[in-house]
């Protein structure tokens, strides 16, 4: 039989050395511990993606992939041995000034990705608890792949050396260098630029790498990566809760604030026709907090709860509803460094 080199050991970070420390002492099982039996009010919302190996998911977008099926089984029981997982009926009666019981977290999973359905759905149902969904309406049964996962795939198959691009800003990116790096970096910029028009820039993209995607590939890819709304249904009569994560998934703070309340609007009432239930509460694309008319054109769309990323802990008693902090996940983050997490949250640097 052929053998295999062992891996490298990945090198740890100063917080996972702290956190191998802290709990060889006891300390990260006291502490959460003492924080539920004095009820602190603090509330922990973890912003899940795809549930794979980076390399599992094919040409589309590996960093969306923060936990393996393991360690979502580990955090999961985690959570169950240390925390209370709420729904979000829960949620809502908390912020309007209900007790929340000890240690109480909220698992969110963002875009609506087909491992919500087939590897999280039977994780959560063996552990006996539930989940919020967020979903971005324009995808399910579209036949269309999500725009991230479009722009790397695209740069993944370019043959050329050098691209050359005019929108939606002038960036010069090398695809055969490094694909994920040039697609991170025209990703960054769509998420940044105002009034960006994310169909013109995939046009552009074809244009200037010269890859193209037929109309039945991407049929395939997107009913294999994104699900359906059979699978949204199940996860609802499963007792997930199913929530907005806008229309297009465009980033709303990039939009005019009428076209932000367009989006969030359209994004509802496809949710509440699908459901045949009422639809309260958001995910903003990409997680950054609103305000000013954003703020208010979330609440014109009839949305009471909206959920930032990247921002975390909530403390439930000094916390903006329509601006609820999230907790990001990433990779490796099993054992001492998930009950540090627990415990503190974790914030990173901005996202791109």
């Amino acid at each position: 039989m052929p053998t295999h080199p062992t891996p490298a050991p990945r090198p740890s970070s100063p917080r996972a050395i702290a956190a191998d420390a802290l709990d060889s002492l006891g300390l990260l099982d006291g502490l959460l511990w003492l924080r539920g039996r004095c009820r602190v009010p603090l509330l922990g919302i973890f912003t899940y993606h795809r549930i794979a190996e980076p390399d599992g998911v094919g040409e589309l977008d590996g960093g969306v992939a923060e936990a393996s099926v393991r360690e979502l089984r580990e955090q999961i029981a985690l959570i169950k041995a240390h925390c209370t997982a709420l729904t979000l009926d829960d949620l809502c009666r908390g912020l309007r000034g209900a007790p929340l019981p000890p240690n109480p977290v909220l698992i969110t999973f963002d875009d609506g990705y087909r491992d919500c359905h087939d590897i999280v759905l039977p994780i959560l149902r063996e552990a006996g608890i539930s989940a919020t969904f967020f979903i971005p309406t324009r995808y399910p049964d579209a036949g269309r792949i999500f725009w991230w996962d479009r722009v790397h795939l695209t740069l993944r198959r370019c043959c050329r050396d050098t691209i050359e691009i005019s929108y939606p800003v002038h960036l010069v990116l090398h695809p055969l260098r490094n694909p994920k790096a040039a697609a991170d970096r025209l990703s960054a910029a769509l998420k940044r630029t105002p009034r960006v028009d994310i169909d013109r820039s995939l046009a552009e993209l074809e244009r200037a790498t010269g890859v193209t995607l037929t109309a039945d590939e991407e049929r395939d890819l997107a009913a294999n990566a994104i699900m359906g709304w059979d699978h949204i249904r199940a996860l609802r009569a499963a007792g997930m809760d199913i929530q907005s994560h806008g229309h297009g998934h465009g980033v709303l703070n990039t939009m005019s604030p009428e076209d932000a309340q367009r989006d969030l609007t359209s994004s509802r009432r496809v949710l509440t026709d699908v459901l045949s239930e009422p639809v309260r509460a958001v995910a903003y694309p990409v997680g950054y907090p609103l305000s000013g008319a954003y703020r208010d054109a979330v609440i014109a769309a009839g949305f009471e709860i909206g959920f930032t990323n990247n921002t975390g802990l909530c403390l439930t008693t000094a916390c903006d509803p329509l601006n609820l902090p999230r907790v990001a996940m990433d990779r490796g983050q099993v054992g001492p460094l998930y009950k540090l997490k627990l415990l503190a949250g974790e914030r990173y640097s901005p996202a791109t």
